[in-house]
C-alpha cells in the first residue's frame, strides 16, 4: 500500500505487448517481401573419370581392411595389433612424407577396427586421415 492510502504502483516493465507488435511486424515483412531468387550455383564437373594406376607416385597411400580385419598398407600386409600398425606407419616413407593416408574398409569390418586404424595413424604423426570410397 502507498503512504497516502492509494494502491501501490506496479514498477515492472511489461514486454508482452512489445513482443506482440514485433512478431506482427516480422510476419508482415515476411509475407510482403519477395521470395529468395531461385538461381543455381554453377559447378564444374570433370569430363573424364580420374583413373589412378596402382603404382602412381602422387597417389594417396591406401590402407585396406578386409572382411577378416587384416590390414594392408599399400601392398604390404601388417600384423593385426595396434603397436605393429603404428610402427609400420612410422616407417612408411610415403605416409611420413605426404602426411596423409586414406582408409578403405570392407562393409563387414567392425567400426572399432576402423577407429583403431585412425588412432594408429594419428599416433604415427600423420596429419590427414581420410576415408576412401567407391566411385559415386
Amino acid at each position: 500500500m502507498a503512504e497516502d492510502g492509494g494502491e501501490a504502483l506496479n514498477a515492472e516493465i511489461n514486454v508482452t505487448p512489445m513482443i506482440d507488435v514485433l512478431m506482427s511486424l516480422l510476419i508482415i515483412f515476411m509475407v510482403a517481401s519477395a521470395p529468395p531468387p531461385k538461381h543455381k550455383q554453377p559447378i564444374s564437373l570433370p569430363k573424364e573419370a580420374l583413373v589412378q594406376v596402382p603404382d602412381d607416385p602422387n597417389a594417396t597411400l591406401l590402407i585396406k581392411i578386409d572382411a577378416a580385419g587384416a590390414v594392408t598398407i599399400g601392398k604390404t600386409p601388417v600384423a593385426n595389433d595396434h603397436a605393429s600398425l603404428v610402427a609400420a606407419l612410422k616407417t612408411n616413407e610415403k605416409a611420413q612424407n605426404d602426411g596423409k593416408i586414406a582408409i578403405k574398409a570392407d562393409d563387414k569390418v567392425a567400426y572399432g577396427k576402423v577407429i583403431d586404424v585412425f588412432a594408429a595413424a594419428r599416433e604415427a604423426g600423420i596429419g590427414q586421415v581420410g576415408i576412401a570410397s567407391e566411385k559415386l
